[in-house]
């Protein structure tokens, strides 16, 4: 009878546990993942802090943490992980009453782009681990890859070409406070720009003559159509650090930059567009959006982006494209603009294994080689 009576409470004490846990085991249960820093850069590492918190009178002796990211994002402690289309990885965890418990993960950011925590599984049992508890939970943190820059002696062939672009474009427009010379009075001249006491000292109307302003902005053009039925990521991606990184040294040279892209933003799915500016402000802003660029989605025709901007003129800048695509269509464009008194330069990127496509126009023209394969 004693023996019954026994068995009879180990049983009610295993239904008890087991409905105690089955009810309040995630209550009072958070789990957050979140990166060191909403912005990194191609290249370099950060942190994803993972973060557990019980404020319940309830320990858990196991609980599994499953959570789903980018393969782009590299973990150098690679165990209880899988690597496939994306990065997969399990940590365990022994989690006290009213306990917080942080691991701190080193990641590698190998890619540009823009990542989030796709998915967060926790896995649990009771005491006596005769049932399975699963839940799941939901992660805001969102990391943006900025491409990595290209250092600027690597980029000095093309860079220097590009700022002697922008000194020989000169304004209409006379700069107030650079003066040069005076000259005899012409009938096209307004009353402001006389002289007044090298009038009253020669008795003839003299003029001040001002030096013109050179015109100190930049349209970067990032096209990323494919030059034919291959698509070449690696070339791709290589442009938009040109891209990057010229913004960077010309802002840091006092020249304002303005980015226009076919390829479209991850979030919006519009076409990049980012307006003229020269602060380092300025600078993260361009190479965030560069960072946000979805290589995966439709790209937006870019003969007719470029058509329809430079009808548009707004103080006809000197115009940098970075384009693989060397159609007819493109530049025929690219030589009106030309002729007709613009100005500019084209990198094309290409495989330094393989002699490639170059556009036949009389312009200035660059090939930016590229390793087919990085060790």
């Amino acid at each position: 009878m004693v023996l019954f009576t026994l068995l009879i409470m180990f049983a009610l004490l295993i239904w008890l546990q087991r409905l105690i846990y089955s009810r309040y085991w995630s209550s009072k249960l958070t789990i957050d993942l979140f990166f060191s820093a909403k912005v990194g850069q191609e290249g370099e590492q950060l942190i994803l802090n993972e973060q557990i918190t019980s404020r319940k009178p309830l320990p858990l002796p196991w609980l599994t943490v499953k959570f789903q990211v980018s393969r782009h994002l590299l973990f150098p402690d690679n165990i209880h992980a899988t690597v496939s289309d994306d990065y997969y990885r399990e940590d365990l965890f022994s989690i006290g009453m009213y306990q917080r418990i942080t691991r701190r993960l080193p990641v590698y950011m190998n890619k540009r782009g823009y990542y989030s925590i796709k998915s967060i599984d926790l896995i649990s049992s009771d005491l006596l681990l005769t049932r399975k508890l699963v839940s799941h939970a939901d992660s805001s943190s969102i990391l943006t890859v900025c491409p990595r820059l290209i250092p600027r002696e690597s980029l000095q062939i093309p860079y220097q070409h590009l700022i002697g672009e922008i000194i020989s474009r000169q304004s209409l427009n006379p700069d107030p406070f650079e003066f040069r010379s005076i000259r005899e009075y012409q009938s096209y001249d307004t009353m402001r720009s006389i002289n007044w006491m090298a009038t009253a000292r020669t008795g003839d109307l003299k003029v001040n003559v001002h030096e013109v302003t050179a015109a100190r902005e930049v349209l970067i053009l990032l096209n990323v159509e494919p030059d034919g039925a291959f698509y070449e990521e690696r070339l791709i991606e290589e442009g938009i650090r040109i891209a990057g990184s010229l913004t960077q040294y010309l802002i840091e040279d006092g020249v304002s930059c303005s980015l226009l892209t076919n390829a479209r933003d991850i979030v919006s799915k519009d076409i990049s567009d980012v307006s003229h500016g020269r602060s380092q402000r300025h600078v993260q802003a361009v190479l965030e959006q560069l960072g946000r660029l979805d290589l995966g989605q439709k790209p937006a025709g870019f003969a007719d982006l470029l058509r329809q901007r430079l009808a548009v003129g707004g103080g006809s800048p000197v115009l940098l494209m970075i384009s693989l695509n060397c159609s007819s269509e493109l530049t025929r464009i690219w030589e009106e603009h030309q002729s007709g008194g613009g100005q500019g330069i084209w990198i094309v990127p290409l495989y330094s294994d393989r002699r490639g496509r170059l556009p036949e126009i009389s312009g200035e023209v660059f090939s930016w080689e590229v390793r087919r394969h990085v060790s």
